[in-house]
């Protein structure tokens, strides 16, 4: 491996130890159509750290996240849509095709907070458990609010695109509801199968 690449990934599995990330190196199940970036010393885990899912504008404290265009993807139920559409799906039943640590995403930009409100109303009515506001140690569902979500940073000065350097388990505690943002909360790390498997993940659902 070249020197200067052997150092970009052990600067990302750095990265991923000091936020507090799971150690998945490729995901393929689950994964919302966001990514998110963490704050200073990284995310909380468990109900005292829930936050509030935010676009990626300002410094008001939470999860502050950004759409990101995947490649395409024949698997699952999204396979064919396109645009808010496939938007809306993944933000509802995730992105069935595998993503990697230091994969490069594109941004996509506009306002998306109908559409993820719509995923992830539809999530939530999709569980058995449908108590909004509770924490993951509350909940007693199917596995529907829970996904696979990517920890991302921009590519240097490329505001159009970022890099992914983990991942997190991720709890939709509650949608968007009038002018209070969809409040999640990180509860562990994706599990990695055995290679026979083709490197998908546990759903780690309890």
């Amino acid at each position: 491996m070249q020197p200067v690449l052997r150092r970009a990934l052990l600067l990302a599995l750095f990265m991923t130890s000091a936020s507090g990330v799971g150690f998945a190196q490729s995901v393929c199940d689950q994964l919302f159509p966001f990514g998110v970036r963490a704050p200073e010393g990284g995310f909380g885990i468990g109900c005292t750290n829930q936050y509030f899912l935010r676009g990626d504008i300002g410094s008001t404290p939470g999860a502050h996240y950004l759409p990101l265009l995947y490649p395409v993807c024949a698997n699952g139920p999204c396979a064919g849509l396109t645009g808010p559409s496939i938007f809306i799906c993944a933000a509802t039943s995730g992105y069935s095709c595998c993503i990697s640590v230091s994969e490069i995403d594109s941004i996509i930009f506009g306002n998306y907070e109908g559409p993820l409100r719509l995923g992830l109303d539809q999530r939530i009515a999709n569980d058995t458990d449908v108590r909004t506001g509770i924490c993951y140690s509350e909940y007693v569902g199917n596995g529907s609010r829970l996904g696979n979500v990517p920890l991302i940073q921009y590519v240097g000065t490329d505001s159009s695109q970022v890099q992914v350097i983990g991942f997190l388990r991720m709890f939709v505690s509650s949608s968007r509801s009038g002018a209070t943002p969809p409040r999640v909360e990180f509860v562990d790390q994706p599990t990695p199968v055995p290679t026979w498997s083709w490197g998908r993940t546990k759903a780690l659902y309890r």
